[in-house]
C-alpha cells in the first residue's frame, strides 16, 4: 500500500525496543522507504539493552521530503524535542497535511512542535497531563485516536490499533487502497507463538502485534500457564536483561494421566491442535531448550499432518529438525544453523533468501525479514 513512499522514524538512547521496531518493520512491511534518524550517532542502547540502529544522524540527513513521521516512545523523545531540526521536520510534515504519528512519550516531539492545541490525542499516562497543558483534547478510555493526519497512542500493546489508524490515514491522503481484506485478514483465528527464556524479543514481539492487528488471536505457548519467561536480544541473549512475559496456553504434556490430581488439572488448560490456526516459533537461545519439549514436538506433528500453516524465524528451525516435519522440504534459517541443514543427513533443501514457503510451511532468515515472513503467512492465509 505505500510502495513509493518515503517515512521518517527517529531513535535515541532508551527508545522503547517494541515501539522502534514495530514502527520501522510494520511501515516497510506495508511497501514503505523507511529513515531512521538519530541526533549523534548511528548506534543506540535501547531500554532493554538491545541495539537500536539509525540509517543517518540529523546533520548529515540529505534534503529530501517525507510522506510521514512516525515518533516512537520510551526516554529517546526528551532528547529529540531538544534538536530544532527533529522539530522542524514535524512540522514541515503536519504544514504539508502529512503524517504525524507518535506513541507512547512520543508526543513529547509533537508538543515542542507546536501541533496539538485544540487537537485530539492520547500517549502514556505518565504525560497525559503534559497534553492537557498545550491544550490537547484527551478523550477518556481510548487508547489511540486520530485527529486528522495526527495519530497518536499509550503503550506497545496499543500498536496494534495505531497502524490501523495510520493506514487510513494513508488510504485517505493518497487514495489508495488498504490491502483487500485488512485489517480482518487473521480474524477469529488463534495463532500459537512459542516463547521460553530467550526467546527473540523482536520477533515475539513483532509476530504478535501483527496478529492482533489483522484482527486474530495471538497466543504464547510455553511450559506452563502464567509461566515468566525473560526474552532475549541481540545484547542480552539468554534474556537476563530482556522483556518478561507470561505464558498464555501450556504446551501439550503426553503421558499426563487424566484423573483428579493437580498435574491433570494443570494440563487441561493445554493448547490442542483444534484451537489454533497456526503456529510461529521464533528464534533466539530459547530454541536450543524447548527443541525437546515432547508436547511441542508431537503439536507441530499434528499441524503438519493437519495441513496447519508452521511458521519459524531464524534459529525457529532447530524445533523443526526434532519435530520430524522436514524431511523433504526446503527451509532459510538463521546463518548460524545453515550448516546444519546443509549437512544434514536427511534430506532437507536449504534455500539462502530471506523467506521460504514450502506448502504450509513458511521459514525466514531473521528479524529484519519479519516483514516479509508475515507477508508470506497472509499470502498463505489468502490461498
Amino acid at each position: 500500500m505505500l510502495e513509493g513512499m518515503h517515512f521518517a522514524v527517529f531513535v535515541e538512547e532508551n527508545t522503547n525496543p517494541t515501539e522502534y521496531n514495530y514502527c520501522r518493520l510494520r511501515l516497510k512491511e506495508a511497501g514503505a522507504r523507511v529513515t531512521v534518524i538519530g541526533l549523534t550517532r548511528l548506534k543506540y542502547r535501547l531500554e532493554d539493552y538491545s541495539p537500536g540502529y539509525a540509517d543517518v544522524m540529523i546533520d548529515e540527513l540529505p534534503q529530501t521530503s517525507f510522506d510521514g513521521v512516525v515518533i516512537p516512545g520510551g526516554l529517546g523523545p526528551e532528547k529529540l524535542r531538544l534538536n530544532q531540526k527533529v522539530i522542524d521536520i514535524v512540522r514541515q510534515c503536519h504544514q504539508a497535511g502529512k503524517l504525524c504519528a507518535a506513541i507512547c512519550h512520543g508526543q513529547q516531539v509533537l508538543i515542542s512542535a507546536g501541533i496539538l492545541r485544540g487537537v485530539k490525542a492520547t500517549a502514556a499516562w505518565s504525560m497525559m497531563d503534559d497534553l492537557r497543558m498545550v491544550g490537547a483534547i484527551v478523550p477518556e478510555g481510548v487508547r489511540a485516536v486520530r485527529d486528522g493526519n495526527i495519530v497518536t497512542a499509550v503503550f506497545p500493546p496499543d500498536l496494534p490499533e495505531f497502524f490501523r489508524l495510520i493506514l487510513r490515514v494513508m488510504a485517505e491522503m493518497t487514495g489508495r487502497q488498504v490491502p483487500s481484506g485488512y485489517p480482518d485478514r487473521l480474524k477469529s483465528q488463534t495463532w500459537g507463538i512459542v516463547v521460553d527464556d530467550a526467546s527473540d524479543s523482536v520477533q515475539v514481539d513483532y509476530l504478535r502485534l501483527r496478529v492482533q492487528e489483522e484482527g486474530g488471536k495471538g497466543v504464547l505457548l510455553g511450559r506452563g500457564v502464567g509461566k515468566e519467561v525473560r526474552l532475549g536480544s541481540p545484547n542480552s541473549e539468554w534474556g537476563d536483561l530482556g522483556w518478561r512475559v507470561v505464558v498464555d496456553r501450556a504446551l501439550p504434556q503426553p503421558g499426563v494421566i487424566a484423573s483428579c490430581d493437580h498435574d491433570a488439572e494443570f494440563n487441561s488448560k493445554a493448547i490442542s491442535l483444534r484451537e489454533l490456526d497456526g503456529i510461529i516459533l521464533p528464534g533466539g537461545l530459547a530454541t536450543w531448550m524447548i527443541r525437546g519439549h515432547p508436547g511441542l514436538r508431537q503439536l507441530l506433528q499434528e499441524m503438519n499432518a493437519a495441513g496447519k500453516p508452521i511458521g519459524a524465524v531464524e534459529r525457529g528451525p532447530k524445533i523443526l529438525v526434532m519435530s520430524g516435519v522436514l524431511d523433504g522440504r526446503t527451509i532459510t534459517c538463521a546463518p548460524q544453523m545453515k550448516d546444519d541443514i546443509i549437512q544434514s543427513v536427511t534430506p532437507i533443501h536449504y534455500r539462502d533468501e530471506p523467506v521460504v514457503v514450502d506448502g504450509n510451511l513458511i521459514t525466514g532468515r531473521g528479524s529484519e525479514d519479519l516483514p516479509q515472513f508475515m507477508q508470506a503467512i497472509l499470502n498463505r492465509i489468502r490461498k
